[in-house]
């Protein structure tokens, strides 16, 4: 089972990616705090789409694990799992400790 810090660069790493495929600026050096989407955030839904389909790929491709990040659980979440970087690594480990 995977653990937080190599989850969290496996998301800093897709979103890094990411950033240089769409030419998003404020994503060029993510941190855990970076905001991902939402207001004030550099994502758009077209962007985030391409993004969960990246990280869920890079977790089946790193860690053997099939998880699906755009569930009822995310959307109905209070706080979006999509909202910044590190949101979005305890998403993808908490889908992997399922």
């Amino acid at each position: 089972m995977p653990r937080y810090p190599e989850v969290e660069s496996l998301v800093i790493e897709t979103v890094r990616r990411l950033a240089e495929d769409f030419e998003i600026e404020a994503l060029g050096q993510p941190e855990p705090d970076s905001p991902l989407y939402g207001e004030s955030a550099p994502l758009d839904s077209m962007a985030l789409v391409n993004l969960i389909a990246d990280v869920e790929e890079a977790v089946d491709t790193l860690f053997g694990a099939s998880i699906t990040l755009a569930d009822e659980k995310a959307m109905s979440a209070r706080n979006s799992p999509f909202r910044d970087v590190k949101s979005l690594a305890e998403a993808v480990l908490e889908r992997l400790e399922e």
